[in-house]
Formats: C-alpha cells, sequence, structure tokens
C-alpha cells in the first residue's frame, strides 16, 4: 500500500494519532529504508576493501592479475556493477 507522507505528517503535526494500518504501513517504510540502507553500506564495505586491496599491491607489489584475478570483479559484483 503507498504510504501518503503529507497527510501522515499533517496528522502527526497537528498531534492527530495515526490509524493502526497508517503505523503500520509508515513502519514497514521505514523498515525498507533501513535494510536498504544496510544493504548500501555492505556494498560500500565491499567496494572499499577491494580498492584498499589493489592499493595496497600498487605500494608492496605489483598489482598482478594472476595472483588477484577477481578481486575488482567481485567488488563490482558485490555492488551490483557487473553488468556485462
Amino acid at each position: 500500500m503507498k504510504i501518503d507522507l503529507p497527510e501522515l505528517e499533517r496528522k502527526l503535526s497537528y498531534g492527530i494519532n495515526l490509524t493502526i494500518k497508517e503505523s503500520t504501513i509508515l513502519l514497514e517504510s521505514m523498515q525498507s529504508f533501513i535494510d536498504d540502507k544496510m544493504e548500501l553500506q555492505e556494498q560500500l564495505n565491499t567496494a572499499k576493501k577491494a580498492l584498499t586491496e589493489i592499493d595496497c599491491s600498487r605500494y608492496g607489489m605489483q598489482f598482478r592479475r594472476d595472483r588477484n584475478p577477481n578481486i575488482a570483479r567481485q567488488a563490482l559484483a558485490a555492488i551490483g556493477g557487473d553488468d556485462d
């Protein structure tokens, strides 16, 4: 069910109680937002780890495909960038 945010905001700003259905919809929307944020954070962490490994290999030893063949591909897949 679609949530009418302006209507809920109006009700809350005037101290009007939400119905159980409206409260449930609002809580589900908030949970969905939190889940999306957590997924994006996991993707960011994966990308950071891969880039750090690639960067470290640049300073410690040459980045070699035979030693680290899939770091970038795995990071792209984890963050949803594997469109090929």
